[in-house]
């Protein structure tokens, strides 16, 4: 069953994932309105100038687009809904992010068990995700077995092979500060 805008869903199995991945993308919200509950694979796309130190392989049918991340999915509407779009502590996607438009974006890392943004702060990552990136996906249920050629053909973009990408992630941590460590029996005070 073909879904719009470079979405594809398949009963059998895939015979190539990277050229479904590759599909056009269209409209962020039609992606996510599409993906099933099903495991898979998925790719997020966006304009060069727009992330230029994550700029991957572009976009065959735009070049205008480059692949910034591809990843494998359990089940792709909560990986991207839940996760992606969602909360930085689950995403490292997020935190890339997030520790490139730390200053564009006015975000205030904290700590909570891990480093986390406040709930303004995911809410104006989420808005600028869904105004400059674009995502492909493709459900396949041996996506484990296929995703390293899919990241060969499109590109590490933010995944722990880049450097730039652990940079960013890195700065994401640094700038919540240290993380303040409980002394177990003494009381909290608030200053």
């Amino acid at each position: 069953m073909q879904y719009p805008f470079g979405t594809v869903d398949h009963t059998g199995p895939v015979t190539d994932p990277v050229a479904e991945l590759r599909e056009e993308p269209g409209p962020l919200a039609d992606a996510v309105a599409a993906l099933p509950a099903a495991p898979g694979l998925y790719a997020w796309w966006v304009e060069p100038s727009v992330l230029a130190p994550l700029a991957g392989t572009p976009h065959p049918a735009d070049p205008d687009l480059c692949a910034l991340d591809v990843g494998t999915a359990t089940m792709l509407r909560n990986r991207i809904t839940r996760q992606h779009l969602y909360r930085s502590g689950v995403s490292a996607l997020r935190r890339v992010l997030a520790g490139l438009l730390l200053e564009d974006l006015s975000l205030t890392p904290t700590w909570a068990a891990d480093v986390i943004l406040p709930r303004a702060d995911e809410e104006r990552l989420t808005a600028w995700m869904r105004r400059h990136l674009l995502l492909t996906w493709c459900a396949h249920d041996d996506r484990e077995d296929v995703v390293a050629g899919v990241i060969d053909a499109l590109g590490p973009g933010t995944s722990v092979a880049a450097e730039v990408a652990r940079d960013a992630e890195a700065r994401f941590a640094a700038a919540a500060g240290e993380k303040t460590v409980r002394v177990v029996g003494v009381s909290f005070r608030r200053p």
